[in-house]
């Protein structure tokens, strides 16, 4: 049987072999660490958009959810109810708001004004610093949501049994500034055909 001696060295044809074994290894660990990448790389923009979309969702019903019945005064003194939707307005929606965290932590007021606007594809909060605002009050903006198709609400007005509307306050008199649903059902429909729907019922409603 052939034995090598201790001080002898490598042959050239097992420096070979030892040099295609590394190569099939590194090849083969390069071709799992790309399939890892490749999957990271597809995940992480669907990750973000579910992230975002779900963001968005948890604002727009923690704002419905706390309606207060507070109206306000746009920029020219004129009133605006504390919960407008389906007007001639810009804005798909404007509400005013209850809000303790952020009186807590921030120490601004407890009530906000809070708006829903579509923009080219996208579904746009704004924050106004004050509730009754003077010319040049400009709100914060946000954009939530991009390539959203449309925003669509409902509304159950108490007085009106189980009828369902979709502009706000209705057009029946009475206390419109003030007045708040029962009910409240928004529907995001987004470009690639894709919806989403949530039912709720403010806390302030009667």
């Amino acid at each position: 049987m052939y034995r090598r001696h201790p001080d002898a060295g490598f042959t050239l044809l097992e420096l070979l072999v030892a040099m295609a074994i590394f190569a099939i290894s590194a090849w083969l660990a390069y071709g799992g660490l790309r399939q890892v990448l490749s999957g990271r790389d597809l995940l992480l923009p669907q990750l973000a958009a579910q992230t975002a979309q779900w963001r968005a969702l948890g604002l727009l019903t923690a704002d419905l959810d706390n309606l207060a019945p507070r109206p306000i005064r746009d920029a020219l003194g004129s009133p605006r109810p504390a919960l407008e939707s389906g007007g001639a307005s810009i804005s798909l929606l404007e509400l005013t708001r209850r809000d303790p965290a952020r009186a807590l932590l921030s120490g601004q007021p407890e009530l906000a004004r809070i708006g829903y606007r579509l923009e080219d594809g996208r579904l746009v909060r704004e924050v106004w610093p004050v509730l009754d605002r003077v010319q040049g009050t400009v709100p914060a903006q946000q954009v939530l949501l991009e390539q959203v198709q449309s925003l669509s609400l409902q509304f159950l007005d108490a007085r009106q049994g189980s009828q369902w509307n979709r502009f706000w306050p209705p057009q029946d008199g009475g206390d419109q500034l003030t007045r708040l649903p029962r009910g409240l059902i928004f529907t995001l429909r987004f470009a690639d055909g894709r919806e989403l729907r949530r039912v709720l019922r403010p806390v302030a409603a009667p």
